[in-house]
C-alpha cells in the first residue's frame, strides 16, 4: 500500500514538474474549462412545483390550530438564509454558483448533485462538509433531530417517464400520471430482480432521503421528507422545541407595522378575505409603498410617452394588493433560482430569484423587489416584507419590446434576426435594452446597417440577452454574467447608485418586469468583438503582421465580408521566423500567391475549439485546399485528456476569439499549403539518397505515394545509415524484405506532429503503432523530441499525404538480447 502511494504521488510531482508549460493549452475543450458553444439556447431547465394531483401523501396531522399549507415542491432548494449549524458538523448545502467580489447575480435554477447551465452543459457540484464521529457510525449520532417530537413527515413516489416522450398507444400525460412505465429505451433492462439505492441528506431546516428503485425494469423514486411542523422551528443543537406565537394574518402585518399596506386592505374591503382563507402575503415597506405612490404622482408630470408606460403599472387599491397575494402557504426556502408562481391578481406571475452574496446568506427578490424579511408565519398564512411595490407581470418581453414607447428603434432591429423565435414564454430572460437614444448615438451607417439587420446586427444584439433573470438588486458592488453566446458581461454599481454595464451603458431604467424575464433600459448599445469585422478584431488583438500580408494580397474587403467562416491567424513573431520570411520575400511581387497564403489560412463554416476533432480536414477558401486538425494528450497518466490542438502541424495557443459571425484562432507558424508527397520530399533532397534507394520497389514506397494523408514518416539521413554496422547496412540493401520490414518500422499509421509530443518521464510511457505491427516509444526531454532512442533532429516537414521528420537513428525492430547466427543484429542502437 506504501509502495502505491508513493507512485501516485511520484506521478503527481511529474506532472506538476514535467508539464508546467503544457498547463496554457488546457482551456482548449469543454472538458476542461467552462465551455463556449455557438449553438446557443434560450431556455434555462424548468422547475415547476408540484401540484396536490401529481402526488400522494401521507404526512402527521398538524394540530387542531393550524390550517394546512400547501404543498411544496420536492426538489432540494438553496436555504433563504443560513440558521444555526445543526450539531454534528454538517452545513447546509450550497447552491452550485459563482460567488464573485461585490455581490454575484450567476445563479442557474435548481440545485442537487449538478446543474445544467442555459447552453446545455452539465456542471458538477460538490458539497463538502466535515466529517463527523457521527457520520463514521451513524448508529451513535444523537442529534437525529427528525426522529423527534413536533417533525412532520411527507411521503411522495414518482414514476420515471420515458426519456423519448413517445407515446405509442397515444394515452395522454394527463392518463399517465399515476401509471407506471417501463424502462426508458436508452437503458436496458440489465437486472433481473429489484435494485434500490438511497441518498440522505440533512439541510438546516429538513432532513431528506431519496430511494430509487428498479423493479424489474420498472423505475420509481420514493422520497421521505422529516420538517418542523408548521408553527414550529429548531432551537440550536436541538430539535423542533420552539414554537411561534401565531396570530392571523391582519394581526401579523400590525405588529410588522406594515400599517400603509393594512390601510390598502381596509380601503379595498379585503378584510374579510384574508381572515377566513389562508394567504402569503408580499408586503411592500411602508417607504416602498411612499415611493411607488411618488413615481406614479410624478408620472404625471412628464411627457405623454413616458405617462403612457407609466399608467399600464398604475393600479386601483383592491388590485394593487391581489398582485402581492398569493393562495395558500409560500415558504420561500421550498423555492429555487426562477421559480414561478401566480398572484390573486388577474393569474399574474412573481418570479423568484435567489442570489448568492459574498456572505453565507442569500439575496433572494420576487419580481425584482427585494425581501428585506421573509417568512413570518401567521395562523393563516406567511408574510414576506419586500423593500418596493411588488409590480405584476402581465406581459411577455416580446410584448413589452414591442410596445414600449422607447424601444421601437430595438424593436425594428429584431425583426430582422432569429431572437424572437428563441424567446419562449416559460423562459428567463434579462434584457438590456438599448433606447432609441441610444440608437442615435450611432453614426448614420452603422445605425441602418442595424435597423436593415445587416453588419453583424444579430451578434450585437444577442450580446444584450441572457438566459437567466439578473435583477438589479442582486448588483451588489461588481458582478458578473453571461450572455446566450457564452460571453461573460461584468456590471457594476457606482458610489452614485448607477448601475454600468460593460463600463459603457448606463442603465436608465431597470427592472421592468415580464411573465417570462426582466428588461433593463441602457443608454449605449454594446458592439462587441462579435460585431466586429474580422479586419477589426485583427487590429484590435495587435495581429498586425497578417494584417499587413492580408493588405499586401488586396482582400481586405474580401476577409471584412466573411460571415460564417474560421481564421488561423499566425502570430507576430511567427513572421520572424527565417524559413517564412524567405518564403514570403520569394513571393512578394507575386500577388496571386499571396492571395492563395491568406485564403489557406481561412475556412469556411465558423469552427470553435470545443467542436474540433482529430484527424479532421477542414476545407479552406484557397480553391478547396484542406487544413487538418489534431488533437494531442500530452500529460503523463491523464493519457484520456485531450489538452492540445494542432493545425497542420502548427500548435493553436489562442482560441475563440470572436468576430462578425466568425471565429477566430492564433497559431504559431504561418500555414503554407503542401505540394509535394512524402515520397517526392524525400527523393528531392540529397540527403535521404540512402533511403531512397531502399525505398525502391517495396511497399513502403507504394505508402509513401499515396494519397493517405494520416501518416507519419521517419526518416533516417544518409549519415544516419552510415552509423550502422557495415553488415546490417549490407542486409538492408541486399535482402529487400528485411529492409521492407524494417521501413514499416518508421511509418506510423496516425498524424504525430512534434508539439504534440508529451514530456517523458520514468513510469508514464506513450506508444505510438508502426506499419510493421510494432510500437514506439514518443517522448519529450527539454526540446527535444525522442522516439525509441532516435533524436528528430528536423520536425513537422509537411507534405500532401502527411508529415515527414528527420531523425538520427534508424528504428530496428527490437529482438531478444541473444545471439543469431543470421547476423540479423536488429536492436534499436
Amino acid at each position: 500500500m506504501l509502495l502505491k502511494a508513493l507512485v501516485v504521488i511520484s506521478g503527481v510531482l511529474v506532472i506538476g514538474i514535467e508539464c508546467r508549460d503544457f498547463y496554457s493549452d488546457l482551456n482548449l475543450f469543454h472538458e476542461l474549462q467552462r465551455p463556449y458553444r455557438t449553438s446557443w439556447e434560450w431556455s434555462s431547465p424548468g422547475l415547476q412545483s408540484r401540484s396536490s394531483d401529481d402526488e400522494d401523501r401521507d404526512r402527521e396531522p398538524l394540530g387542531p390550530d393550524y390550517k394546512d399549507p400547501i404543498a411544496s415542491s420536492s426538489e432540494q432548494k438553496p436555504l433563504l438564509q443560513p440558521n444555526p449549524k445543526p450539531a454534528g458538523g454538517s452545513q447546509p448545502p450550497k447552491a452550485p454558483s459563482e460567488v464573485l467580489p461585490g455581490g454575484v447575480i450567476e445563479v442557474e435554477a435548481g440545485d442537487g448533485v449538478g446543474v445544467e447551465d442555459p447552453f446545455g452543459i452539465f456542471r458538477p457540484s460538490f458539497d463538502f462538509k466535515p466529517l463527523g464521529f457521527g457520520d463514521l457510525f451513524p448508529g451513535l449520532n444523537s442529534n437525529q433531530w427528525w426522529k423527534g417530537k413536533n417533525v412532520c413527515i411527507d411521503r411522495e413516489e414518482s414514476t420515471d417517464d420515458d426519456e423519448d416522450g413517445d407515446d405509442d398507444d397515444g394515452e395522454s400525460e394527463e392518463g399517465k400520471k399515476n401509471t407506471t412505465s417501463k424502462a426508458p429505451k436508452s437503458l436496458p433492462d440489465l437486472f433481473s430482480t429489484s435494485i434500490s439505492l438511497s441518498n440522505c441528506f440533512e439541510t438546516a431546516n429538513k432532513y431528506e432521503c431519496i430511494t430509487k428503485v428498479n423493479n424489474h425494469g420498472v423505475f420509481k423514486t420514493f422520497t421521505v421528507r422529516y420538517k418542523c411542523c408548521y408553527g414550529y422551528s429548531r432551537s440550536p443543537g436541538s430539535g423542533c422545541t420552539k414554537k411561534a406565537d401565531l396570530k392571523p394574518i391582519l394581526d401579523t402585518l400590525e405588529d410588522l407595522k406594515t400599517d400603509e399596506f393594512r390601510k390598502l386592505i381596509k380601503s379595498s374591503g379585503l378584510q374579510n378575505k384574508f381572515a377566513d382563507g389562508n394567504f402569503s402575503l408580499f408586503v411592500p415597506s411602508d417607504d416602498g409603498l411612499n415611493e411607488y405612490n411618488e413615481e406614479i404622482a410624478e408620472s404625471n408630470n412628464v411627457d405623454a410617452l413616458r405617462r403612457r408606460r407609466a399608467s399600464t403599472q398604475t393600479l386601483p387599491s383592491r388590485d394593487l394588493v391581489l398582485s402581492h397575494t398569493v393562495e395558500g402557504f409560500i415558504d420561500l426556502t421550498d423555492f429555487a433560482n426562477d421559480e414561478v408562481i401566480n398572484s390573486e391578481y388577474r393569474n399574474s406571475t412573481i418570479r423568484i430569484n435567489i442570489y448568492p452574496t459574498n456572505g453565507n446568506e442569500k439575496l433572494v427578490t420576487v419580481n425584482c423587489a427585494r425581501v428585506k424579511n421573509p417568512n413570518i408565519l401567521a395562523q393563516n398564512g406567511i408574510v414576506h416584507v419586500t423593500d418596493r411595490v411588488v409590480l405584476p407581470a402581465t406581459e411577455d418581453v416580446e410584448t413589452i419590446i414591442r410596445t414600449h414607447p422607447r424601444l421601437s428603434n430595438l424593436r425594428k432591429a429584431l425583426e430582422f434576426t432569429d431572437i424572437p423565435s428563441h424567446l419562449k414564454p416559460e423562459g428567463h430572460y434579462t434584457v438590456f435594452a438599448p433606447t432609441d437614444e441610444a440608437f442615435n448615438k450611432l453614426d448614420q451607417v452603422q445605425k441602418r446597417k442595424l435597423l436593415d439587420g445587416a453588419g453583424c446586427a444579430s451578434s450585437i444584439l444577442k450580446y444584450h440577452f441572457t438566459a437567466h433573470t439578473v435583477c438589479t438588486s442582486a448588483i451588489i458592488g461588481n458582478a458578473t454574467t453571461h450572455n446566450v453566446e457564452g460571453d461573460n458581461l461584468s456590471l457594476e454599481r457606482t458610489v452614485d447608485d448607477e448601475i454600468i454595464l460593460e463600463g459603457k451603458a448606463r442603465i436608465t431604467e431597470g427592472d421592468i418586469v415580464a411573465t417570462n424575464g426582466v428588461i433593463h433600459l441602457i443608454d449605449n448599445i454594446i458592439i462587441p468583438d462579435s460585431g466586429l469585422y474580422i479586419g477589426s478584431v485583427l487590429q484590435k488583438q495587435n495581429f498586425t503582421s497578417f494584417q499587413d500580408l492580408i493588405k499586401k494580397a488586396g482582400l481586405e474587403e474580401e476577409i471584412n465580408s466573411l460571415q460564417n467562416a474560421t481564421v488561423f491567424v499566425p502570430t507576430n513573431k511567427a513572421f520572424e521566423d527565417t524559413e517564412t520570411q524567405n518564403f514570403l520575400k520569394g513571393i512578394e511581387n507575386d500577388q496571386e500567391k499571396l492571395k492563395e497564403i491568406v485564403r489557406y489560412h481561412t475556412v469556411k463554416g465558423q469552427l470553435q475549439s470545443g467542436d474540433m476533432n482529430n484527424n479532421e480536414l477542414l476545407e479552406t477558401y484557397d480553391d478547396g485546399e484542406e487544413l487538418r486538425i489534431n488533437l494531442y494528450s500530452t500529460l503523463p497518466l491523464f493519457t484520456n485528456v485531450i489538452n492540445r490542438a494542432t493545425v497542420n502541424c502548427a500548435r493553436l495557443i489562442g482560441f475563440d476569439e470572436k468576430a462578425c459571425g466568425s471565429s477566430l484562432h492564433e497559431v504559431n507558424k504561418l500555414l503554407v499549403p503542401p505540394t509535394r508527397s512524402i515520397l517526392d520530399i524525400i527523393h528531392s533532397d540529397g540527403k535521404y539518397s540512402t533511403l531512397s534507394t531502399l525505398l525502391q520497389g517495396s511497399e513502403v514506397e507504394e505508402v509513401l505515394r499515396g494519397n493517405n494523408g494520416s501518416i507519419t514518416f521517419l526518416a533516417p539521413t544518409d549519415e544516419t545509415f552510415a552509423a550502422l554496422d557495415e553488415n546490417d547496412l549490407k542486409v538492408l540493401k541486399e535482402n529487400k524484405d528485411k529492409a521492407n520490414f524494417v521501413l514499416k518500422n518508421h511509418v506510423l499509421t496516425e498524424v504525430l506532429c512534434c508539439s504534440g509530443v508529451g514530456p517523458q518521464s520514468w513510469g508514464f510511457n506513450s506508444y505510438v503503432s508502426t506499419l510493421a505491427n510494432t510500437q514506439v516509444e514518443v517522448g519529450r526531454t527539454g526540446s527535444r523530441v525522442r522516439i525509441n532512442r532516435a533524436v528528430v533532429t528536423s520536425c513537422d516537414n509537411l507534405a500532401t499525404n502527411g508529415i515527414l521528420h528527420t531523425i538520427n537513428k534508424v528504428l530496428l525492430p527490437r529482438q531478444p538480447q541473444t545471439a543469431s547466427l543470421g547476423g540479423l543484429l536488429f536492436f534499436d542502437i
